[in-house]
């Protein structure tokens, strides 16, 4: 299941597509998804402060894509096979780990901001990212938002807010 909107870069948007995704899983019974957040910009931002060249992102986020099939550990090696910079490759896989289940979208958004601090469209990322959760916070969709910086999925379409939504029992 699937749903764009195209013509409007505002985070009002994103947050409704939030919403009425989980309004059809609840009404479909689901209650136990995760809806994970994360945008273009702040992927590009993120890879860029942890140093990986311009010309190596899209084989670092082929490989990034891969962190919750293959871990930590898989991914290092794979940015290895990929000829990332292992210094590179560390500082943006301990940024990564640093970010737990256990931390809220508030948490997750201030350490995001301070690793890409000096990277004017990450900062806006940042923002954009968090003008979704405000907006979404009255919805149905706020307690199932993660933002996970890792996601990077579907980049060859994705420019701004990046969505995956996984249900537990399926």
């Amino acid at each position: 299941c699937d749903i764009d909107a195209m013509g409007s870069t505002s985070p009002v948007v994103e947050a409704d597509l939030l919403a009425a995704v989980s309004e059809v899983l609840t009404r479909l019974g689901f209650d136990d998804f995760r809806i994970r957040l994360n945008h273009r910009q702040a992927l590009t931002a993120m890879l860029e402060s942890a140093g990986v060249p311009a010309a190596l992102h899209g084989d670092a986020l082929v490989a990034l894509d891969k962190l919750d099939k293959i871990g930590v550990a898989g991914v290092q090696g794979e940015f290895a096979a990929r000829g990332i910079d292992p210094a590179a490759a560390s500082r943006c896989l301990e940024f990564l780990a640093g970010v737990t289940p256990d931390l809220t979208a508030d948490d997750v958004l201030m350490r995001l901001a301070s690793f890409v601090a000096g990277h004017d469209a990450g900062v806006a990322a940042v923002h954009h990212l968090r003008d979704i959760v405000d907006l979404a916070s009255g919805t149905p969709a706020a307690p199932h938002i993660r933002v996970d910086p890792s996601l990077a999925r579907g980049l060859s379409y994705y420019t701004g807010a990046i969505m995956e939504v996984s249900v537990a029992d399926l």
